[in-house]
C-alpha cells in the first residue's frame, strides 16, 4: 500500500498549527492563555461532543488525553479524505 501525499498534506494541514499552539501555550506563562492555546486545536471536536451531549465525559481529563482521545481520530479522518480525493483526482 502506497502513502498518499494528499491524505499527509490534509493532515499536516491541521497538525502544524495544533502543534504550534500547544508549543506557544507551553510556552506561555499566563494560565489563561495557556488554556485559550490548548484548547483551539480541538475547540471544534469539543463542540461537537457538546452538542451531542457528551461532552461531560471530558471533565477532569488531562490535555493530552484530550488531544490523544479528539485529535487523532480527526487526523486519521483527514488522512482518509485525502486518500480518497488523491484515487478519484487519478483516475
Amino acid at each position: 500500500m502506497r502513502i498518499s501525499r494528499v491524505g499527509i498534506v490534509f493532515s499536516l494541514i491541521y497538525l502544524l498549527p495544533a502543534i504550534a499552539c500547544v508549543a506557544m501555550a507551553l510556552s506561555s506563562g499566563d494560565p489563561k492563555s495557556r488554556f485559550v492555546l490548548l484548547q483551539l486545536p480541538v475547540g471544534r471536536q469539543m463542540w461537537v461532543l457538546r452538542s451531542m451531549g457528551l461532552s461531560e465525559n471530558l471533565y477532569g481529563m488531562s490535555w493530552p488525553a484530550i488531544y490523544l482521545l479528539l485529535c487523532v481520530p480527526v487526523v486519521v479522518a483527514l488522512y482518509c479524505i485525502g486518500l480518497g480525493l488523491g484515487r478519484l483526482f487519478k483516475q
